[in-house]
């Protein structure tokens, strides 16, 4: 039975996925809309805070994070960027604090920080009271069924609510986010969208009461800076935080949070099933404050805590520390040199993940994916919601108790290799216990995957490196396999569309005496590199276990020693495919 309080009559859909989840969810996206791909940048690493109050304490942040060997992507200004909590609704920087942020926003990019502000739906009658008054006048401002302005209480007071459904008022806000944008700021983010306060008595200018158009509301807010960069900076891919919405958000180039979780292990036990369910929802980059916004004035600081979150925020499709006080990884220097690895193993990552978000812009697959979503047929693997499958090839099985120092795992069907000790494998279907150490975060990866990693030191994405890979292969027993990896100039927005990208195939054979990589490229963009060194290392396969090498037919001599796993480093030519044909 389904029921609605909806006057008008429902519509409904059954979606057929043949005998997957992954083709329900690609046939669901091609229903509802697919998200383009990504700024690169966000792939990175993000820090944010409520909140950095002014210009020298947002340089001092990035500085010490630095300083302290962090790569950085993207810092997030809170409601501070415009004054204080009743200046909500001014859109407009407070110049005491930010005394020239034009200047700060242009260094900070010259960092390879992108700067990324707050705004709100509503506009608070103290300190944007001028912004209020134009508004009310103009008829701007949701009304009741008299007519008459509808204020709203928020949680800084007494606030007039921008109408999305004038389309006056999308203008104005177009206008605002553009001049902004104009300045520098490199995303936005939209707190509050649900919208958090939405009194019964609105009637919006649609005609629509609140709560017909209450679901609704973050997806036409997110549109207006969607259509912003559409018509404006056509050649600009967009990040919009967003945290409410409703079927085909991800239309409009938006990147979901979980919203102000409390900093606990109860806060952070849910994670993995929301980004679950809402990747499965066409979110696919729906994730979460890193380390727990909402702290606990008794206990504001749990080191172990944040090291486990900071685990599933590396594995997330956005990694943003966010908190109310301590949000920053170097505020826990008894772990310092775990954090920092993190942070740095995300951008190792990024072959891998920009792979994850082509898969997700051409087929709708969500970057978090429950253990059955490829497999065809019942499974039992659908209730489990704290492990997951990152992509198709690694399954992350995160700590998620206090105190825990080793966890259960459930392995699906397969042959599965243990990423932090690749001389151990697993068989599935079956349920192993994993020890798991604070600086230990439970990975297993399919027999047979490719992982592609930059595996170099860098100090933002800019220094990303698309002719150089290092690439991962776990053949074990009898296993055929093939991986596509995804590259364009990770800059245009029609890149897609235009055909301007390569896809770089691996494919592997595998035997008790032989193993064999084939390795393709195909399609062409610009800036694309000639040439691509690629290093192709067997993790649990020593090279002393490798009798003979031969790269095309031609014998390669086998350089590594003995102990170490079996590394070969080759060069990949455009329209020229290479065979790697090892004697076991």
């Amino acid at each position: 039975t389904y029921t609605t309080e909806a006057d008008a009559p429902v519509s409904y859909y059954f979606i057929y996925g043949a005998d997957n989840l992954a083709s329900v969810t690609r046939e669901y996206t091609r229903l509802t809309g697919r998200q383009e791909l990504p700024p690169f940048w966000s792939l990175g690493y993000i820090t944010s805070k409520y909140g950095y109050h002014n210009e020298s304490e947002t340089r001092g942040v990035i500085d010490t994070l630095k300083n302290a060997g962090y790569p950085v992507d993207g810092v997030v200004l809170d409601l501070y960027w415009y004054g204080k909590e009743t200046d909500m609704g001014r859109l407009e920087w407070n110049k005491k604090q930010w005394p020239d942020h034009r200047k700060m926003l242009a260094d900070l990019k010259a960092q390879g920080v992108n700067t990324v502000l707050i705004s709100q739906p509503y506009i608070n009658k103290i300190g944007a009271i001028d912004n209020y008054n134009q508004l009310a006048e103009k008829g701007m401002l949701t009304h009741d069924a008299q007519g008459k302005i509808n204020d709203v209480t928020t949680w800084v007071g007494e606030a007039g609510m921008f109408d999305v459904a004038n389309p006056d008022t999308r203008r104005w806000l177009r206008e605002r986010y553009r001049t902004l944008t104009d300045e520098g700021v490199g995303g936005w983010w939209g707190d509050l969208g649900e919208p958090e306060v939405h009194p019964e008595t609105i009637v919006h200018a649609n005609g629509e009461k609140a709560r017909q158009y209450h679901n609704v509301y973050g997806n036409v807010w997110s549109s207006i800076i969607y259509d912003l960069y559409k018509d404006e900076y056509p050649d600009t891919r967009l990040m919009t935080l967003m945290r409410g919405g409703t079927t085909g958000l991800q239309r409009y180039s938006v990147f979901p949070w979980s919203t102000d979780v409390s900093r606990s292990w109860a806060g952070l036990q849910p994670q993995i099933k929301i980004m679950l369910n809402s990747g499965l929802s066409g979110l696919a980059y729906m994730s979460h404050d890193v380390g727990g916004f909402a702290i606990d004035k008794e206990n504001p600081i749990d080191p172990e805590l944040y090291v486990r979150w900071l685990q599933l925020g590396t594995f997330s499709p956005i990694l943003r520390t966010h908190a109310q006080e301590f949000a920053e990884p170097y505020h826990y220097p008894e772990y310092a040199d775990e954090l920092l690895d993190l942070v740095k193993t995300r951008y190792r990552w990024l072959p891998y993940n920009y792979t994850l978000a082509y898969e997700n812009a051409s087929q709708g697959y969500p970057m978090v994916r429950p253990l059955n979503f490829d497999a065809h047929g019942a499974t039992p693997y659908d209730s489990i919601t704290d492990e997951y499958m990152w992509g198709s090839e690694v399954l992350v099985a995160p700590v998620l108790q206090q105190g825990a120092r080793k966890r259960d795992i459930v392995v699906p069907d397969g042959t599965w290799i243990d990423y932090n000790n690749p001389d151990v494998t697993y068989h599935g279907p079956s349920k192993i216990s994993y020890d798991a150490p604070l600086n230990v975060l439970p990975m297993l990866i399919r027999a047979g995957a490719f992982i592609p990693q930059a595996d170099y030191e860098m100090d933002n994405t800019g220094d990303y490196d698309a002719s150089l890979y290092t690439v991962l292969y776990y053949p074990r027993g009898n296993v055929t396999s093939d991986y596509v990896m995804f590259e364009d100039d990770r800059k245009s927005t029609s890149s897609l569309d235009n055909g301007e990208y390569a896809l770089i195939t691996f494919r592997g054979a595998a035997s008790k005496s032989s193993i064999t990589v084939d390795i393709d490229m195909s399609g062409d963009y610009p800036g694309m590199p000639a040439e691509k060194t690629i290093t192709l290392v067997l993790p649990g396969i020593k090279s002393s276990n490798i009798k003979s090498v031969t790269e095309n037919g031609r014998v390669r001599t086998i350089t590594e020693s003995a102990d170490k796993y079996f590394t070969l480093t080759v060069t990949l030519t455009r329209n020229e495919p290479l065979k790697i044909g090892l004697s076991l």
